[in-house]
């Protein structure tokens, strides 16, 4: 049902927030969600492509367990700094232009990758690439936040990592088998194989007509820059599921009363002192809580499922057939995201986080003690996953619900990113214990970061259904 501008006119001033509530859902919205998870499907690729090429790798460049997960430390360093930067200038100048900008830069990186003469120079072209992919992140979680109605919020930012990690994590294995097997053999690539699986993943860059022409500027961030007009063309474009408009169609839903009750329209201060106000009261323990969160469910990820296929390889399983097998598990993910999705809509974020990272401690201990035979390890692997996806959709799902307007893509790159500091550093001493003491230990020091996020999430204000200027309007 279309939004009634000259009834509204009549009433009370209402927030941007109560317009977009009273609007649903319209084809623009699922065109926006279509093509921010196209996004980050591919960004998931980029992210699991070394563990999946990894014994590729080590037979064509002669590189270890140790220098692999260094390999994958580097990316992961990129994408920290460049979820920040993105962070910042998505919060500076625009969440739509900056998730063109990121896409971009990572396809050329993965391009770059394809041509590497060797690890060193691979380093460096994966250092390209995780800018790229950490801007992708923080600012889709972001754009989507903004753009739908409280009541499908939270299904929506989950469904970015539901399809993106959740199919991706299983397509990124696919496709790698489908590349290094089929592909390979059809152009003669021999050992350079892995040199194909990256080179295609710079195909997603046709997405960019898309993002820049198609998709509107979040109305919360125009309203937040004082542009009354723009803001009003972008809400016209969602409510009628236009995506191109006529003369003259543009309706006044927002004006300067309505900005006055926004807490998009609320600035305080210089950009400089609004991103300070991430680490200040009264965001500094949110930001911190999620942010312990981030980085040992980040790292307790990374760590296994960099080294799976390694440890299945030196139990005696072929390459293909370790990649198959790790590729397999990770159907669980798939089941987990679709949970926390659900999660969402109906359960409260701190118990989705809280009861799924037992859960997860509990599976990997399990894997640890009983994955012994291909049955075993299908499904406890399956399992673990589940968990694990659960989880990490969740705190995607929350990040950005924590922060302002004026910071949210700051305050979500800041938690996302920690994160993701988490899994560049801690599989580096897993790949150090796994050559050390064995797996046992791994999937041990794994259980425990589980339970220490768990732990780290009741220190996190809840967020479900909560509209976001009730969250952060004046006095919040």
């Amino acid at each position: 049902m279309a939004f009634d501008a000259k009834a509204a006119m009549g009433r009370k001033p209402r927030s941007l927030g109560d317009i977009i509530d009273d609007m649903g859902l319209t084809r623009t919205h699922y065109l926006a969600l279509t093509l921010v998870v196209l996004g980050g499907l591919f960004e998931v690729f980029e992210q699991l492509i070394l563990s999946a090429l990894g014994p590729s790798l080590q037979k064509d460049l002669g590189i270890d367990a140790s220098a692999l997960a260094l390999l994958s430390t580097v990316s992961l360093i990129a994408i920290v700094i460049g979820g920040i930067t993105g962070g910042v200038i998505a919060d500076l100048l625009g969440r739509r232009s900056l998730l063109a900008v990121s896409l971009g830069i990572y396809c050329l990186g993965s391009v770059l990758s394809a041509l590497a003469p060797n690890s060193t120079v691979l380093g460096v072209t994966r250092v390209v690439t995780g800018l790229g992919v950490g801007g992708e992140i923080a600012v889709g979680l972001t754009y989507l936040s903004e753009l739908t109605p409280t009541k499908v919020r939270g299904v929506f930012v989950s469904l970015f990592n539901t399809i993106s990690a959740g199919v991706g994590l299983f397509l990124a294995y696919a496709y790698t088998l489908l590349v290094i097997g089929p592909i390979a053999s059809a152009v003669g690539a021999g050992d350079n194989d892995w040199r194909w699986a990256f080179g295609l993943l710079g195909l997603p860059a046709v997405l960019i007509f898309f993002f820049r022409r198609y998709l509107p500027e979040t109305p919360a961030y125009l309203l937040s820059r004082g542009k009354i007009q723009e803001t009003n063309e972008a809400l016209t474009r969602l409510a009628t599921g236009r995506l191109r408009l006529r003369s003259g169609e543009v309706r006044p839903y927002v004006d300067s009363q309505t900005a006055a009750v926004s807490e998009s329209a609320q600035g305080d201060g210089p950009p400089a002192q609004a991103l300070k106000s991430v680490l200040t009261k009264p965001l500094r323990r949110r930001t911190i809580a999620l942010g312990v969160a981030a980085f040992l469910a980040w790292g307790a990820e990374f760590s296994v499922v960099l080294l799976m296929p390694i440890m299945l390889v030196d139990r005696g399983y072929s390459v293909q057939g370790s990649v198959t097998f790790t590729m397999l598990q990770n159907l669980g993910g798939l089941l987990g995201c679709a949970i926390a999705s659900y999660g969402g809509f109906a359960i409260s974020r701190r118990t989705v986080v809280c009861v799924g990272a037992v859960c997860a401690a509990v599976a990997v201990l399990a894997f640890a003690v009983f994955a012994q035979g291909d049955g075993l390890i299908l499904t406890l692997g399956f399992v673990f996953q589940i968990f694990v996806l659960l989880v990490n959709t969740t705190i995607w799902t929350w990040a950005p619900e924590l922060f302002p307007t004026r910071v949210r893509s700051f305050g979500t790159a800041v938690v996302v990113n920690t994160g993701f500091v988490g899994g560049a550093l801690l599989p580096l001493i897993a790949s150090s214990l796994l050559q050390g003491v064995g797996e046992f230990w791994v999937f041990a020091i794994v259980a425990v970061m589980y339970l220490g996020l768990g732990l780290a999430a009741l220190f996190v204000p809840e967020t479900h259904r909560v509209p976001l200027e009730v969250l952060h309007g004046s006095g919040k």
